[in-house]
């Protein structure tokens, strides 16, 4: 142990914060930095790419958390992403200067930076375009000079879009082809696009169907305001709202209100992953004299830390089925905290069956979708680290569930009825069982949190329903009792009978009354 500590210490002396290389880094600087980050932390860190550029470049990705490379339950992914238009350099610089600033701080032994990484696992891509980053100019604030790829294509206009088909967003790229693979390779929870020529936090949508510039809500608007805050108050000036030329209150905007942008990447992301992304304008200029990126990177820091870990808000969980397998690709659904209505947006959960939800703190329902089955749960949602909800089907149920929280219960299996199916909540993990049959049927709810948010209605219907489905019961059974009983006494006389002997007239002598007689 003491050993331990004195080689922290040492590494320390050795890598202190004074290692960072405060200046403008090619794309050939790029990658000796990045190796040498990783040589520094090689237990921390892992460099790999998501493919070339269309001049045949590594788009280069570092993840640096415990254990890089393994995914391991309930621990979730996060991105940053910078140099997407080649002359905007500040991202690319900060992303190399945080990835430096993390790997000091761990061989320091900060107990904040250990915990990240224990938790978190961070990937960085400092620059999704290297070859229009080649044809720009340091100096350079405001020209288009190498903003696009080689091929002239601006790549925050060349991803699908759900309003508006262009040329562009129809023909993605090969450095978009590639941000799409890895996207779907890691499933990412947050993320954040790292752009200059503004100072300001943008989220989505980017556009509308009318391409105006007016403000147009995501379903998660509140998410995205909130996250988008986060960056913009742990800036010294972003916050303020005045910064090159623009005014933005709070240091935020929604991108479609001032401007629209159709095939951006940030919508891309909501609408096709489970990543909430927003775009951070770094710095009115976008390629300033290296002798700003000092003073740049100390206003930004503790910004691009607090974006982390917002990754940890909300709920996150693991659904699997009664047997122990995860489930992937379940459809989680919320709705709340001031709405009844589920919010117009989905995820999925992981291969492994885990799911991470950003929300706020309020009260949720959680609706999960597998296959044709779905389950719901209330939840409570805190101010701190992600509330903790385990999901578990039980893989037994041969029907197709739809519990609405309304009283009922769908069902479409034809052989077979069970009259109450029933929901058990137990240990935080919600459990369905027991249904079978093609009918509508009352729901018994055993959990005090579903049945303050059931139908009052429901209720009162259903006790009445229940009392006159207990008569016919009744009836039913004193029927099927008096038909035993006469059933039994059919065959006492029967034998009885067989006990007679006939006589000449042919008819029965009578039993003889002594052999029935009571015992003194």
């Amino acid at each position: 142990m003491i050993c331990s500590a004195f080689l922290a210490f040492f590494c320390a002396l050795m890598y202190g914060s004074e290692t960072i290389d405060f200046r403008h880094h090619n794309n050939i600087d790029m990658e000796v930095y990045l190796q040498s980050i990783h040589k520094k932390c090689p237990e921390i860190t892992r460099l790999y790419s998501i493919g070339r550029s269309t001049e045949n470049r590594q788009l280069y990705v570092m993840e640096i958390s415990e254990n890089p490379g393994v995914e391991m339950s309930l621990k979730p992914n996060f991105k940053y992403i910078g140099n997407m238009h080649g002359n905007e350099v500040v991202g690319r610089e900060l992303l190399l200067y945080l990835l430096d600033d993390i790997c000091d701080k761990y061989l320091s032994s900060d107990k904040k930076i250990t915990q990240l990484l224990k938790t978190t696992r961070i990937h960085i891509m400092p620059s999704m375009n290297p070859d229009g980053y080649e044809k720009a100019r340091e100096g350079d604030c405001s020209s288009i000079l190498g903003r696009a790829n080689a091929n002239n294509v601006d790549l925050n206009r060349n991803f699908p879009d759900q309003f508006v088909a262009t040329a562009s967003n129809l023909n993605p790229e090969i450095e978009t082809q590639n941000v799409e693979a890895w996207l779907k390779q890691y499933p990412f929870v947050l993320s954040a696009n790292l752009h200059g020529g503004s100072l300001v936090a943008n989220y989505p949508y980017d556009d509308d169907q009318n391409m105006r510039e007016e403000d147009s809500p995501s379903p998660d608007d509140d998410i995205f305001r909130f996250i988008s805050k986060t960056y913009s108050y742990k800036h010294p000036e972003m916050y303020k709202g005045n910064s090159c030329g623009d005014r933005f209150p709070e240091g935020i905007t929604n991108g479609a209100k001032w401007y629209n942008v159709a095939g951006g990447m940030q919508d891309y992301n909501y609408l096709h992953t489970n990543a909430f992304e927003i775009t951070i304008e770094l710095e009115c200029c976008k390629f300033p004299m290296s002798n700003r990126l000092q003073s740049i990177w100390l206003d930004h820091k503790e910004a691009l830390y607090a974006f982390i870990d917002r990754v940890h808000m909300g709920i996150k969980g693991n659904i699997r089925f009664s047997n122990g397998t995860g489930i992937p690709n379940a459809v989680i659904d919320v709705a709340g905290p001031n709405s009844e209505r589920y919010r117009k947006h989905t995820i999925l959960s992981c291969a492994n069956g885990d799911y991470f939800r950003l929300l706020l703190p309020g009260d949720y329902r959680i609706k999960v979708n597998v296959g044709d089955k779905y389950l719901e749960k209330l939840v409570h949602v805190s101010d701190g680290p992600a509330t903790i909800l385990n999901l578990l089907i039980d893989n037994n149920i041969p029907t197709s569930v739809h519990n609405e929280l309304s009283g009922y219960v769908k069902m479409n299996v034809s052989d077979m009825l069970l009259e109450e199916p029933n929901i058990r909540v137990l240990d935080g993990s919600a459990i369905i069982s027991n249904f079978v049959g093609d009918k509508r049927v009352p729901l018994t709810v055993h959990s005090e949190l579903m049945q303050r948010e059931a139908n009052p209605m429901y209720a009162d219907s259903t006790k009445t329903k229940r009392k006159r489905d207990n008569n016919l019961m009744t009836a039913v059974i004193v029927i099927s009792i008096g038909s035993i009983i006469c059933f039994l006494a059919s065959i006492v006389l029967y034998k009885q009978v067989k006990a007679m002997h006939s006589i000449d007239t042919g008819g029965y002598k009578k039993i003889e009354t002594e052999k029935f007689a009571e015992e003194p």
